[in-house]
């Protein structure tokens, strides 16, 4: 699930190599009086090699707060979240910090989330501050491809589908992009959850409330155009997610 070398900001990437390549063009002979300083390009590319790594800090951190509500570890969510809060952008523009601000703020948030339910809801509102924040900076990520796993009659093996399906939309929701969000999507609504449901009492209708609303939103994905439609459905669901597996964990 971690990957800290499948995503990055380009914008990043590109300004690093233009710094470096401004660098090394320079001569301790004949520098341009128009040129910074080499100190001062070698700080520009600390600080640009610093936020970038921060970006993958806080790109893996928000994965997690996902994998983490989904299985139902709370905990687990809370301290992730606690991550993205406290990671600031000192060196980017004024105009892009009221972003970097609101993306805290939603990890905030998670942190004082007092059920899984809340914490799916507001990691659903993160995920719309991360793609509103790319979408400003006009950050375009270049996210894993993961493989879809393969699966077969087994509980565990349908389980990983069903984390590889979620991830696939939360990816789609926050790089705003609509074929990773249906490619996660229509896999959700062909996964055999019906299995999962037949692994619990076939009485407990909690178990079987939950299989029909995963489904319901899975198949409602694909008409959520907005990134706010998204998050908000994606928040529901990843609490319908974390309900069925505590069920099943009980059992």
């Amino acid at each position: 699930m971690r990957d800290r070398h499948a995503t990055c900001c380009t914008w990043i990437v590109r300004l690093i190599s233009l710094i470096a390549l401004v660098a090394s063009c320079q001569t301790d002979h004949h520098e341009d009086a128009n040129t910074p300083p080499r100190s001062e390009l070698a700080g520009l590319t600390v600080a640009m090699a610093t936020a970038h790594r921060r970006m993958h800090d806080r790109f893996d951190a928000a994965r997690q707060i996902e994998y983490a509500v989904a299985r139902g570890d709370l905990p687990g969510a809370i301290t992730n979240a606690h991550v993205i809060a406290n990671l600031d952008e000192p060196d980017f523009l004024p105009a892009w910090k009221p972003y970097i601000a609101s993306v805290r703020d939603a990890a905030h948030q998670i942190e004082l989330a007092g059920d899984l339910d809340a914490a799916g809801v507001r990691t659903g509102a993160l995920g719309l501050r991360c793609a509103q924040c790319h979408e400003a900076l006009n950050a375009k990520l270049v996210l894993p491809d993961n493989l879809r796993p393969s699966t077969n009659q087994a509980l565990a093996s349908q389980m990983l589908d069903h984390q590889w399906a979620a991830m696939r939309m939360w990816d789609g929701l926050i790089a705003s992009s609509t074929p990773r969000w249906e490619e996660g999507s229509r896999a959700l609504t062909t996964i055999p959850l019906n299995m999962v449901a037949q692994a619990v009492t076939p009485s407990s209708q909690g178990d079987l409330d939950d299989v029909a609303r995963v489904r319901l939103f899975a198949n409602r994905a694909p008409s959520a155009k907005t990134d706010a439609e998204r998050a908000d459905l994606f928040g529901t669901l990843l609490g319908t997610c974390a309900h069925c597996h505590a069920l099943l964990r009980d059992r």
